[in-house]
């Protein structure tokens, strides 16, 4: 099979490379319990979803939604009800529970709307456990309920409706997987549910509505992995060089392993035709993290600073990194606080006076949350930090034009 590059396109199961052991162990987890699966952009979440769904095991039943466009409450149940309906109807089976709630509600049979009435909004829980029970009974297999862009759903019902709503939509899955023994459910999305839950629990809430989801971080591909992705790129594009497999290997430790960025190298080089070589390659990867108009959007680790940590931790956050970009090796717990000493004012913020006169403890629940985003990482040996990624540590100090 011929493979082409397709960066940011849909790739068919097939042709995702490097993530069957990552895919068995997954379905391993959804036997024991439900999951919440991390990772930053471009790691290739999405074709993990992709694949996990094309070889989901015959006593496992799987729904799938993007539900990054969800405002409230009664949306989301409304997409989880008509794809249960959608099913129970293919199996000539029809959704009664839900059904006969929904009659009684909106007073005439509603079945086949695409919106339901907003007379439902107030019922909207007892018509997410009639949809579920609806599914779940009489069967054998697994539910397993997959959705995208889960947190972002969270943060605007959370806006629209008010922290104790969110709440009470954790609180409700929570309480659906405990009661439903065949009922699993995966959280998925391109930020981080920390960042949501945290803020609950600021707001007062004192539940814990994910302590019984396992987390699962989708990683890099392998370098073998990545080097045979990049070969059979290579290879399906019939680009001129003269070692491919160590063409390869400079395409995947350009880009750190992550595959949206191999598939983006090689759509290039075939683009621009000509012999492929170390140079070139290296030279595609520099131009790209400097190119405003990419598809790479790099910048997109800038600009999330703001709406992940607020403006107040801004000016602390943008030093840590500044710091830890513009050395070359990693920097030690002591040697971060003795940096924003001297690039930090304790005018530019309470984070900043707090750190600065000896509030250690908010200096380490940042460093945990620039982890946890997958900025920074600590060695196991020594507890220094560094970037996690080289490929955005080059991009950091280029972007904020720090010495190199």
């Amino acid at each position: 099979r011929t493979m082409k590059a397709n960066p940011g396109g849909s790739i068919a199961a097939a042709d995702i490379i490097g993530r069957d052991h990552l895919v068995r162990y997954l379905w391993e987890m959804l036997a024991q319990q439900s999951l919440v699966l991390v990772a930053e952009r471009r790691i290739g979440k999405s074709c993990v979803i992709k694949k996990m769904r094309a070889e989901e095991p015959a006593d496992m039943l799987t729904f799938s939604r993007d539900v990054a466009d969800v405002e409230t409450p009664l949306e989301f149940v409304e997409r989880i009800y008509h794809d249960i309906e959608s099913h129970l109807s293919r199996s000539k089976r029809t959704a009664d529970r839900a059904r006969r709630l929904l009659s009684g509600v909106a007073g005439a049979e509603i079945g086949g709307l695409i919106k339901l009435p907003a007379a439902v909004a107030p019922h909207w829980k007892s018509l997410l456990e009639s949809a579920i029970e609806d599914v779940t009974e009489n069967q054998d297999q697994t539910v397993v309920l997959f959705w995208d862009e889960f947190p972002w759903m969270l943060q605007k019902i959370k806006k629209a409706s008010g922290v104790a709503v969110a709440e009470e939509v954790l609180d409700t899955l929570r309480h659906l997987r405990q009661t439903h023994d065949r009922l699993r459910m995966v959280y998925t999305g391109s930020i981080g549910l920390h960042h949501v839950t945290s803020a609950l629990v600021e707001a007062g809430s004192a539940g814990a509505p994910l302590n019984d989801m396992r987390t699962v971080e989708v990683p890099p591909l392998s370098e073998r992995d990545a080097c045979f992705l990049g070969a059979e790129l290579l290879r399906g594009h019939e680009l001129d060089t003269e070692d491919i497999d160590e063409a390869a290997r400079c395409i995947a430790n350009e880009v750190d392993c992550l595959p949206f960025y191999v598939h983006s190298v090689v759509a290039t080089l075939a683009e621009r035709g000509g012999a492929v070589d170390a140079a070139r390659i290296k030279r595609i990867v520099a131009e790209a993290t400097v190119d405003p108009q990419g598809g790479w959007h790099l910048k997109h680790f800038r600009d999330r600073l703001e709406p992940y940590y607020g403006a107040d931790c801004v000016p602390v956050v943008l030093a840590i990194l500044d710091q830890l970009a513009a050395t070359d090796g990693a920097l030690a717990f002591d040697e971060l606080l003795g940096s924003l000493s001297v690039h930090v004012g304790t005018d530019e913020g309470e984070t900043a006076r707090r750190i600065l006169t000896g509030d250690r403890e908010l200096l380490r629940q940042l460093l945990e949350l620039l982890q946890r985003d997958h900025y920074v990482r600590q060695s196991p040996d020594d507890g220094a930090f560094t970037f996690r990624f080289p490929l955005i540590k080059r991009w950091w100090r280029l972007h904020r034009n720090l010495p190199t």
